[in-house]
């Protein structure tokens, strides 16, 4: 634009030099010829002429070029101004643009803060398997957080959730209350707080929600949202469903505890008319748990409530009331009906007994009945069942503990441990030194019989320990020592045992006081077990072991030699090694 402009000067200062220098030229001569005739005066005056031309033109560009240059400058102070406008717009531009960038790194670091926190949310969300939800009331729109369509099991293709697919998994049962619910929120403001279940989308799985909200309304107090969180709660739920399972109920058997019971028979003062009592107790149960382990006590627990619950109508209150002993509340029974339920279990005892292998299962059972009640008379009946159980308990206790000892024995023959033949050659090999020694035909009958029980105990230890083909560890050896006081409970319980329990638990003592349990020596140990432990030794050894092979007859003879005085009794060695020499 500017360069146009300076041209048109130009062009307006050539033409008018080139008008005046054509006038000066045209009149200047004429007007020398009429100020004078003369050739000299003409040069002078065509000299002046010039000058005066030089002159006039040297003010005209003087004054046309200074116009041009005041015009060129002023527009040179404008394009500086403008240039220093430019700068400091580009500056500022500058200034704005690195302000743009900062904004920038500052929104993106937000961005990422943002992507974190949401993170850090969801998982949060996840670990407390909680979702959060938007319901727009007016577009019928449902947002919804990436947990709550986890929880749901619904695939998540939007942040939006499709209500009919929400609504799709409840539980048709549980759909009216949740819809209601809703409702009452929305019209009456009522409190939001459901639980209901739902089967997930992708698993089908039945899950236990927890749901909560509340009613948000726009600027004109109209409802516009609701805003809620949902959250699984299917492992809590069962968690205090077990919770007030074993409040109520005994962990093993799981029946009624003793604190339920107590509280149904005083409730039953305010509504029944007639209750029977029955109290059971599991005969032998400590001795079961003192040889076969408290495991196998339990299933005699466990296998006593299953009776119970099976022989009892259904709403009768069956109770754990001690560690052997159940108590069972009859509701609405007359005394005929409570006796035929006696009989009903009687009967159960005896085809569980029937279809096991193992020691028998032995109720005592009590009971008792009342029609015209109040707390005094309950007590009553209760202790009328305990003495009944008691007197029951009385007069079979003796009997089934003797058939308990001897199914432990069959038990521990049928576990294999002892050899085929064991018993007899024991007895073989004691008689001859009973002989020897000249013991009286009793003695040698309470010889006999030890000889026979003396390991009783070991039905109550492992077979991996039993069994074991190598050198038993510090820890199984403590294991294997306690058959000896196994041994001495069983033969205790059993009138026909009992006169040699204390025999079996000092049949592993040595004679220099270092065997087990006592660590009693010498002559303090009873004479009968200074004998079998002698012939058992033989014997053990001369047949095989799970550890080891059978020994040499040389070889037997040589270690029992080496440990008289030390495991042995050195004369009974002598007496042994003789009635050997003489079979």
């Amino acid at each position: 634009m500017n360069k146009k402009k300076y041209n048109q000067e130009a062009k307006k200062i050539s033409v008018i030099y080139l008008a005046v220098g054509a006038v000066w030229i045209l009149f200047s001569d004429k007007l020398a010829n009429l100020l004078s005739a003369d050739k000299e005066m003409l040069t002078v005056l065509s000299t002046y002429k010039g000058w005066f031309y030089v002159i006039i033109t040297a003010f005209m560009l003087y004054f046309f070029v200074g116009k041009l240059l005041n015009t060129i400058e002023e527009a040179e102070n404008r394009t500086l101004q403008k240039n220093e406008e430019l700068v400091a717009a580009h500056e500022e531009l500058e200034a704005n643009n690195e302000e743009i960038n900062q904004q920038y790194e500052e929104l993106k670091s937000y961005s990422i803060q943002l992507k974190i926190n949401e993170d850090r949310l969801n998982r949060a969300q996840a670990l407390a398997h909680v979702g959060n939800w938007e319901l727009d009331l007016r577009g019928n729109t449902m947002w919804a957080s990436t947990e709550a369509f986890r929880i749901y099991g619904i695939n998540q293709e939007s942040a939006f959730l499709p209500l009919a697919k929400a609504q799709a998994v409840v539980n048709p049962e549980d759909r009216t209350n949740l819809d209601l619910a809703l409702k009452h929120l929305i019209e009456n403001e009522q409190k939001y707080d459901v639980i209901f279940r739902i089967n997930r989308e992708d698993s089908g799985e039945e899950r236990i929600i927890h749901s909560v909200g509340i009613l948000e309304k726009d600027e004109n107090g109209n409802p516009h949202k609701v805003l809620g969180v949902i959250r699984d709660i299917t492992e809590q739920n069962e968690a205090e469903r077990q919770m007030r399972f074993f409040a109520e109920h005994d962990a093993l058997t799981g029946v009624y505890n003793r604190r339920i019971f107590e509280r149904e028979i005083s409730g039953s003062i305010k509504y029944m008319k007639k209750i029977g009592i029955l109290v059971c107790d599991v005969d032998g149960l400590k001795l079961i748990n003192d040889t076969l382990g408290h495991q196998a006590g339990d299933q005699y627990l466990i296998a006593c409530s299953q009776i119970l619950c099976k022989s009892c109508p259904p709403g009768s209150i069956i109770a754990r009331t001690g560690g052997d002993e159940f108590t069972v509340l009859l509701k609405d029974v007359d005394q005929d009906g409570v006796m035929h339920i006696c009989n009903l279990i009687g009967k159960e005892v005896e085809q569980y007994n029937f279809l096991k292998t193992s020691i028998p299962l032995s109720l005592s059972v009590g009971c008792s009945f009342c029609n015209d009640f109040d707390q005094d008379r309950i007590n009553e009946v209760l202790k009328e069942a305990e003495e009944k159980m008691y007197f029951d308990k009385l007069l079979h206790s003796q009997s089934t503990r003797s058939r308990t000892v001897d199914l432990l024995m069959k038990t521990l023959e049928a576990r294999d441990y002892i050899t085929e033949g064991h018993t007899d050659r024991l007895q073989k090999n004691i008689e001859g030194m009973a002989i020897h020694l000249g013991l009286s035909e009793v003695e040698k009958s309470r010889l006999s019989l030890f000889a026979r029980f003396h390991d009783i105990g070991k039905v109550g230890i492992r077979d991996a320990i039993l069994f074991k083909p190598g050198k038993l560890d510090s820890e199984e050896f403590e294991e294997m020592k306690k058959h000896s006081e196994i041994g001495f409970r069983i033969a205790n319980a059993s009138p026909d045992l009992a006169h040699i329990s204390d025999l079996i638990l000092k049949h592993h003592e040595w004679w220099n006081g270092k065997g087990y349990p006592l660590g009693i020596a010498g002559n303090d140990i009873p004479l009968e077990c200074r004998i079998l432990a002698i012939a058992d030794a033989y014997d053990s050894m001369s047949n095989d072991r799970p550890y080891r092979k059978a020994m040499s007859n040389t070889d037997i003879i040589r270690e029992l030699k080496r440990f008289s005085g030390i495991q042995f009794d050195p004369y009974l060695i002598t007496v042994f090694l003789e009635t050997m020499k003489e079979a």
